[in-house]
């Protein structure tokens, strides 16, 4: 039986499940969250822009870590990257849309390239003139990129943690897992835990360039390239407001 884990983290937690590519699972289940990990890519957050409950209008730092070194590219609507970066890679994003990566180059996986898709479902709020400092991570470990390269599909919730439960931990990158059963709602779940940010979800299809809807490569939110240049062993600070 497949099963999800929630790590729990500083400022920024991850809840993920681990499927078969081709798996699809019901949503019409008891309790079901009209948010949940099951709908298409990008559903989630255009009902939360349509909802009136986020600002399509704000750019969001976030930051792409690969397991040591590495390509990734974002894409926005069109099948032409709008950036390309060695890992760590920064840039921002609009809230309440969604975008496709392409991770390539990496020494753990040659000749191999993924295609994960990233959803943004809200935002953080540091300190005026100090947003990238605060960029919305998104870590890509070894054990995930070997599932995806495997036939798996990876799902992680990544959410902002209540600071009344927050730990001192390194955000991301401890392992105290609790185990959910994998049929559940990841968003809804993590909602219990602090503010769902974001959605990625790695493995699944990889795009021909005959055959892939434009749709497939995000739904051409805005993109901004960063201003500064991410430290290879940068962590989350914990300063950003709640």
């Amino acid at each position: 039986m497949h099963s999800s884990r929630i790590l729990l983290t500083a400022l920024t937690a991850v809840l993920f499940c681990t499927l078969p590519a081709a798996a699809q699972l019901p949503t019409g289940q008891p309790g079901w969250n009209p948010l949940n990990q099951h709908m298409p890519p990008g559903l989630n957050a255009d009902m939360l822009v349509k909802a009136g409950v986020i600002d399509p209008a704000w750019l969001q730092p976030i930051r792409v870590e690969l397991p040591s070194k590495g390509t990734v590219q974002l894409f926005s609507g069109q099948p032409q990257p709008v950036f390309e970066s060695a890992s760590p890679a920064q840039f921002s994003v609009s809230v309440g849309h969604f975008y496709r990566l392409r991770v390539a180059d990496m020494p753990e996986f040659p000749e191999v390239e993924l295609y994960p898709s990233i959803e943004i479902l809200d935002r953080l709020h540091p300190p005026a003139g100090q947003e990238e400092q605060f960029p919305v991570p998104f870590v890509l470990d070894e054990a995930d990129l070997k599932a995806a390269a495997n036939g798996l599909l990876i799902t992680r919730v990544i959410y902002l943690e209540r600071p009344q439960t927050a730990s001192g931990d390194d955000p991301l990158r401890r392992d105290e897992p609790l185990t959910v059963p994998s049929g559940d709602n990841l968003v809804a779940a993590a909602a219990l835990h602090g503010r769902p940010m974001a959605i990625l979800r790695i493995g699944g299809r990889t795009p021909s360039a005959d055959s892939a809807p434009p749709m497939f490569f995000g739904s051409g939110g805005r993109t901004a390239a960063a201003t500064i240049q991410p430290a290879a062993d940068r962590t989350v600070s914990r300063q950003a407001s709640r």
